[in-house]
């Protein structure tokens, strides 16, 4: 290997090894010094936070805790839960949670805590990017009033309700598809399963048109209907025992399941989407047919930009190797058709994008691809699917384009900053990173990113291989 080559495989996992240690520095400091998080040595104050009718001192310092949250849910029949709230940080969402009499004035934007305390109040917008204030500006803010029964403000209730609720709002950046996941699903899963259905939503910024694609997922959480809480007639008021404003997300399109609510995985999570769209295959298995089919592999074009300008080579040289070729836009299907033939595929290829989250769909053990543009995205990709992906127990593959496979030769010369220094362009933020690096073409190396194809076949071959011992006869 040439002393350069060597150096930038150097570069690359010397950066990679950073940033992995990064994360594990960060998560340690989060669990340690956040107030949200704090761990008791006096098993006393565990048990305190199980019982519903102790009173903490200091409720929000008391409210670790999952284990709260679902105790409560243990003894909610019991009538009206006593009267609480508890303020949970995660690392992109700020999530209340509250138990007492409450009543929401969608009109007004207000949610009114109707106890025997005092009449405090704060503002909340219900959206999962905390840390975004471009995502934030575009989400409605609602007023939490903390209020005396006898206070002449209190709304009286016009629908009453015996299941609990859960308020957050769909603006800012869905409509992409990764952020469809990594903003709302993703963190509704975690806010709603533990439910088991008998939860209602309230949508703040409803898309109707966006609500509708994810009907079946909406569907599998909630068996209530979902209310436009922006659209409600004036002087109407829900009222609930328990309610959830926000929702629980950890990171970019990821689960933590030492984060509350505990103890989900991702695996969890393509579980529960798989069974939702009613897919056929949860994992690889041997196929039986004779003579036996090819194993299929999906290619994800793009119709603006990060296109492929060599994908039919692509196509003719993965077909020589033994694959089956489905080649499919992002937006060819509707949702439940495209994640059946996602399902019904072994291996995923794509360049970094929102497409390349239809990997939910797959069944454990398939291969993903990722096909990293040039300009030192490696840690970007990390970030949005290297991570996630084996944590849904699937085999993630990365080809990581080079310079000269890219379109950016054709828009800046040689000497240019961007093609010289690609850290000084991630230092100017996001929107200036994509600009200059995330609209490129790509031609790919074919005998290069051959390796990377026959590395993704032989996975799958070996793991057909290993479930024949499971056929059941």
């Amino acid at each position: 290997m040439k002393a350069s080559n060597t150096n930038h495989w150097f570069q690359l996992k010397s950066f990679s090894a950073v940033l992995a240690l990064s994360f594990l520095l960060v998560s340690l400091s989060f669990l340690t010094s956040n107030d949200s998080y704090k761990f008791y040595d006096n098993s006393d104050d565990w048990y305190k936070l199980q019982d519903d009718n102790f009173t903490a001192p200091d409720e929000e310092s008391l409210c670790l805790s999952s284990a709260k949250i679902l105790h409560r849910l243990e003894h909610q029949s019991g009538g009206v839960p006593k009267e609480s709230v508890c303020r949970l940080r995660v690392p992109k969402s700020i999530v209340y949670e509250i138990d007492g009499d409450i009543r929401v004035d969608g009109n007004s934007s207000s949610i009114f805590w109707i106890n025997s305390g005092g009449h405090e109040s704060l503002n909340v917008k219900p959206f999962p990017r905390n840390c975004d204030p471009n995502a934030m500006s575009s989400v409605r803010e609602f007023s939490v009033k903390s209020l005396q029964f006898q206070n002449g403000s209190v709304p009286q209730c016009s629908s009453n309700h015996s299941y609990p609720a859960i308020i957050f709002s769909t603006a800012a950046y869905t409509g992409n598809f990764f952020h469809d996941f990594t903003d709302v699903l993703i963190p509704l899963f975690l806010t709603a399963h533990r439910y088991h259905g008998e939860v209602q939503f309230l949508i703040t910024n409803m898309k109707p048109i966006w609500v509708e694609k994810y009907t079946i997922f909406f569907k599998s959480l909630t068996r209530y209907k979902i209310i436009n809480i922006d659209e409600e007639p004036h002087g109407n008021t829900h009222c609930y025992k328990s309610m959830t404003i926000g929702l629980y997300a950890h990171r970019e399109f990821a689960i933590d399941p030492f984060m509350p609510p505990l103890g989900y995985t991702f695996a969890d999570f393509t579980h529960f989407m798989r069974k939702s769209y009613y897919l056929e295959r949860h994992a690889l298995r041997k196929h039986w047919e004779s003579p036996p089919k090819r194993p299929k592999l999906l290619l994800i074009s793009r119709r603006w930009s990060r296109k492929l300008l060599n994908a039919n080579e692509i196509e003719t040289m993965a077909s020589d190797l033994g694959f089956e070729i489905i080649v499919m836009d992002e937006h060819d299907h509707p949702l439940d058709k495209y994640a059946q033939i996602v399902n019904s595929c072994d291996v995923i290829v794509g360049i970094h994008g929102s497409a390349l989250s239809y990997m939910v769909f797959l069944p454990q053990i398939a291969v993903v691809i990722e096909i990293v543009p040039w300009g030192r995205l490696e840690g970007l990709s990390w970030c949005d699917y290297a991570f996630t992906v084996p944590k849904a127990k699937l085999k993630y593959l990365e080809y990581q384009v080079s310079l000269e496979e890219t379109t950016l030769l054709n828009k800046y010369p040689r000497d240019h900053p961007n093609i010289q220094d690609p850290f000084s362009v991630h230092l100017q933020g996001f929107w200036v990173l994509k600009e200059a690096y995330m609209n490129e073409d790509v031609t790919l190396d074919l005998q290069k990113f051959r390796n990377t194809l026959v590395e993704a076949l032989e996975h799958v071959k070996k793991q057909e291989k290993t479930s024949l011992g499971g056929r059941i006869s």
